[in-house]
């Protein structure tokens, strides 16, 4: 192979030419490539009197181990950061537990803050109760007037001598509740000294001109206080009691760009912290308020700490959470929800007044803060923040030995590799491309047709689900048309059965997030539908049956909508993008007040048919989005833009074809602009008669192989095209740094 002083070299030195100390000191002096080489050995010749040591090598052997070392350590780089990897933080969640005793101990505390929170969004529904009321007359109510009549404004409810009479919601003449005949107090005192019907038929001797109220009384066998009796929110002024509704809307929009800055910024459990006793302070100076307007304000004020705390609390569960429990986890933090829903119908019923209400979800809400001044930072964060000491020490805590209950069950006890530096490193790369903001969520057109389209689905689903809510509330009152029942008892209902509808969406979605989110907003438009079909026929229960089918549905959507939206986007934008898109649904849930309060002066059953319309087209718009189940969380900006993938596929039943975007595998490599531009592999020649007959075909279940594998080339053993092995190296263009594979060890 090689000459050494004139003679011809075989490869392979005699053995008693080669030293025994001499090939040890060439052992250590080989490099350490050489401990990969699979033939190696030494010659020694002598020249000039003195001893020289030359390594002889294979050449074929040089050439295929390296391109082996080549071929796998390209295969490595290639998939670096196209596609987030099971790597990173999933791989220490892998060893830390997707859902151990540490994330279940996190989701313990932050449960217990969302039981108040759902109590500070559906207060709402016994804000605005709106009662029976009816005209103060003057002449009936004199406190110190001690004469004893006959008949009194109750026993004069249905009969036009002291109400007009109008055409009622459910078509009926009933009394009018904003209007009474003015008469003088002295006229009233002499008609109620007489015998009711003969004061009826004096009554209709006289003239008595058509008078707005100014004072009202309200009927309080259902709630004694609310906002329309604190402020006589009726008659001309109905719909500012709308208001309330909306500007809660607003501080939620405000408090999703605040709360998803703060908790980007400063952190997760800070933003929980701080915006949750500043919610506490507003519960509590809500109710001693006198003045509307201070009122808004203050409820305004209240939302924006509320909405900030529940969406970092929110991010800070999702972060912690492996993928393989992520839906499962998200649907039961939606557990407390649903409790306090139902939790609230209780209070309300023992209060019945919404101040009692409010004061109560304050104190709840305080105590939960306290409790959660024990949660630990998210750990991802702290990476993404480059705060590597501090996401190590968190996550070595979350690797102890659980505490009592929780030792109680098996544990995978993993211990945490030696080399998370290496794990926070990667993650401080990842962060190197600079700040992001809101505004990246448009940068490319994949991303903005994503943030469009989410959040118009977000903002029709929470217009849907506030809106059933309200309407759902205000027609289980007495006297109404839609549906039957008592009203504390048809929210109790209405919020309990949202437990099993979660434990339901997690099972919907293991067939994916956007089949599920798709499925959930069909079948409630559609229920809601039925139900307007019953309420027509006048099967006032069945309409109740399927309204509440409808709310489990949207409910469900809502939830899927969360974890969906959370999966969509990378770590370092995870909490903006979440609280922009869940911003833009503010925009339908304060809406959803004014749209349900339609019934007063239209239809009963138009604000329903607006809801189904809206979830039916939220519905369809879900299928353009991308799939997410099973799939890690995205860390970086071009993760979620490989999210998406457009591909031509013909349509063979119109033989078209056109875009079609899909998500790409947890197992599949992302085809770069390199590999769309590779040459392709050609066939192999067989023979020169089989090239002279053209191509070949074969039929479509045909197994054989439609492209021949390329030839291997071989290379003589004592065959080289250079005189120097230190040329043959340089030819084969070694990379700088080996893969791990070809560690030490091997």
């Amino acid at each position: 192979m090689y000459a050494g002083n004139g003679k011809s070299d075989s490869g392979i030195a005699s053995s008693n030419a080669v030293n025994d100390e001499d090939a040890q000191r060439g052992e250590q002096a080989t490099p350490k490539s050489s401990m990969y080489m699979s033939d190696v050995s030494f010659t020694t010749s002598v020249t000039g009197g003195g001893r020289q040591q030359k390594p002889s090598f294979s050449t074929r052997e040089i050439r295929e181990q390296h391109q082996r070392m080549q071929q796998k350590y390209r295969e490595d780089t290639k998939r670096e950061r196209r596609f987030t990897d099971p790597v990173d933080f999933e791989g220490i969640l892998n060893i830390i537990g997707g859902c151990s005793w540490w994330q279940i101990w996190i989701y313990v505390l932050i449960a217990m803050q969302q039981i108040p929170h759902a109590m500070f969004n559906l207060n709402i529904v016994y804000m605005l109760y709106d009662p029976e009321h009816w005209c103060q007359v003057p002449g009936f109510d004199d406190p110190n007037d001690t004469t004893v009549y006959e008949w009194g404004l109750q026993d004069v409810q249905n009969i036009s001598f002291v109400f007009p009479n109008v055409n009622g919601r459910i078509g009926a003449y009933t009394r009018d509740s904003c209007h009474y005949y003015s008469r003088s107090v002295e006229r009233y005192k002499e008609l109620r000294k007489m015998p009711l019907m003969e004061a009826v038929q004096s009554a209709w001797k006289d003239s008595a001109e058509k008078k707005k109220c100014e004072r009202f009384h309200y009927k309080t066998d259902v709630m004694h206080e609310t906002i329309v009796t604190d402020w006589n929110l009726v008659c001309d002024d109905y719909f500012m009691k709308g208001h309330a509704h909306l500007f809660y809307s607003f501080g939620y929009l405000v408090g999703c760009v605040v709360g998803g800055m703060a908790s980007d910024n400063f952190g997760r459990k800070p933003t929980v912290i701080g915006f949750g006793i500043l919610s506490s302070m507003f519960g509590v100076f809500l109710p001693y308020t006198t003045y509307y307007p201070m009122f808004l304000f203050i409820r305004f004020c209240s939302a924006i700490c509320n909405e900030a705390a529940d969406l970092a609390a929110y991010t800070l569960c999702m972060e912690i959470t492996g993928t393989r429990y992520r839906a499962m986890v998200g649907s039961m933090l939606q557990v407390p929800w649903a409790m306090g829903y139902a939790l609230l119908a209780l209070i309300a019923y023992l209060a019945k007044s919404w101040k009692t209400v409010q004061v109560i979800a304050a104190g709840l809400h305080f105590g939960a803060v306290l409790l959660i001044c024990s949660l630990p930072e998210s750990p991802r964060w702290l990476m993404v923040k480059e705060r590597v000491n501090e996401a190590e020490e968190v996550i070595r805590k979350a690797c102890r030995t659980p505490p009592f209950p929780f030792n109680m069950c098996r544990i995978n006890k993993g211990s945490l590799p030696s080399d998370l530096e290496l794990v926070c490193h990667r993650e401080k790369r990842l962060n190197k491309k600079g700040k992001v903001g809101m505004l990246d969520l448009f940068k490319t057109p994949e991303l903005r047709f994503r943030t469009v389209t989410v959040c118009i689905v977000f903002m029709a689903t929470a217009l849907v689900y506030y809106g059933l809510v309200i309407a759902l509330s205000d027609q289980s009152a007495p006297g109404r048309v839609l549906f039957t029942g008592n009203f504390f008892l048809n929210n109790a209902v209405a919020g309990a059965i949202e437990i099993p509808t979660l434990f339901c969406c997690v099972w919907l979605m293991k067939f994916g997030r956007k089949k599920a989110q798709m499925m959930t907003l069909v079948c409630g438009g559609i229920s809601i539908i039925v139900a307007m079909v019953a309420v027509i026929s006048e099967n006032f229960m069945f309409a109740l049956s399927f309204m509440m089918i409808g709310k489990i549905c949207i409910q469900g959507a809502f939830n899927i909508l969360y974890i969906f939206t959370s999966e969509l986007y990378p770590t370092i934008i995870r909490n903006s993008a979440v609280g922009m898109t869940s911003m833009v649904a503010r925009f339908g849930s304060g809406v959803s007040s004014y749209i349900a309060l339609l019934s007063i002066n239209s239809l009963p059953i138009t604000p329903m048919i607006i809801f189904a319309i809206f979830s039916l087209f939220a519905g369809m718009l879900v299928s353009v989005l991308p799939e997410t189940s099973e799939k890690p969380l995205p860390e970086t900006l071009d993760d979620a833009v490989t999210f998406l993938r457009t591909e031509q596929k013909a349509c063979y039943g119109w033989g078209l074809s056109g875009p079609h975007t899909r998500s790409i595998s947890l197992h599949e490599q992302p085809v770069t602009a390199a590999d769309e531009n590779s040459i392709p592999i050609p066939e192999k020649e067989e023979d020169s008669t089989e090239n002279n007959q053209g191509r070949r075909r074969y039929p479509a279940g045909s197994q054989r192989r439609m492209v021949s594998p390329c030839p291997q080339i071989s290379i003589p053993r004592n065959e080289s095209r250079n005189d120097s092995i230190l040329q043959d190296l340089a030819d084969l263009s070694i990379p700088d740094r080996l893969p791990e594979a070809f560690g030490e060890d091997q």
